[in-house]
């Protein structure tokens, strides 16, 4: 797990005016993601966009296509198209979810933050716990790799990130927050369907992953 230290200052980050946007084709292949199925192609050609520009793509998203019915993982992989990690998760054919895997990746590529306050801009999460994925009727520990998203920004030990889920209701794409200190910006994102228990956005955080090494 990741130990959470407060930094001696805010991290921010820097817009690049020169903002590139590259659009992925829909495709007609279907894979099994952590948070619900989607569809489109993972493309292995091209350049992996920068961290900026792969919020940007995020933040462009959210805008223009607020309900595009696609799943945390894909939308994460949208932002990035990066070919490397796409080239990877099509050998995977995803014997487990798609988190798992882009978990699986980017623990390989060892580019997990070792500290919450390492978090940057363009960093990939994360969660474990935000529904029951293993169907066994309670959502506890062992409901791992459960959804993804990318940070936007990083100031003060909160997190402002972008993410999707197809089986939302609309908008599909949300910009969220939550903090690794106090009792604000701590949203409900899942409650126990056995017990009743409300599971807070800071306890579902599993990891925080720089951008694929491309």
């Amino acid at each position: 797990m990741i130990s959470v230290i407060q930094p001696s200052r805010a991290d921010g980050r820097r817009r690049n005016p020169n903002h590139r946007i590259l659009f992925l084709s829909l495709g007609v292949l279907a894979l099994t993601a952590g948070c619900a199925p989607g569809r489109y192609e993972l493309g292995e050609r091209g350049q992996a966009a920068s961290p900026d520009e792969a919020i940007h793509n995020a933040e462009e998203y959210l805008h223009s296509r607020p309900n595009w019915k696609i799943d945390c993982s894909h939308f994460v992989l949208a932002c990035y198209h990066s070919p490397g990690m796409n080239a990877f998760l099509n050998r995977r054919r995803y014997h487990h979810n798609l988190v798992y895997d882009l978990n699986y990746y980017l623990t390989h590529q060892k580019t997990r933050r070792a500290r919450a306050a390492d978090i940057r801009p363009g960093d990939i999460l994360i969660f474990n716990k935000t529904y029951d994925i293993n169907h066994d009727g309670h959502i506890d520990d062992k409901d791992v790799f459960t959804h993804t998203g990318l940070v936007e920004s990083f100031h003060d030990m909160i997190v402002t990130y972008i993410d999707a889920s197809e089986g939302r209701k609309s908008p599909r794409i949300h910009r969220r927050t939550f903090s690794f200190f106090g009792k604000e910006h701590n949203e409900t994102v899942a409650t126990d369907p056995a017990t009743g228990h409300k599971i807070h956005a800071r306890d579902t955080f599993y990891a925080a992953y720089g951008p694929p090494p491309e």
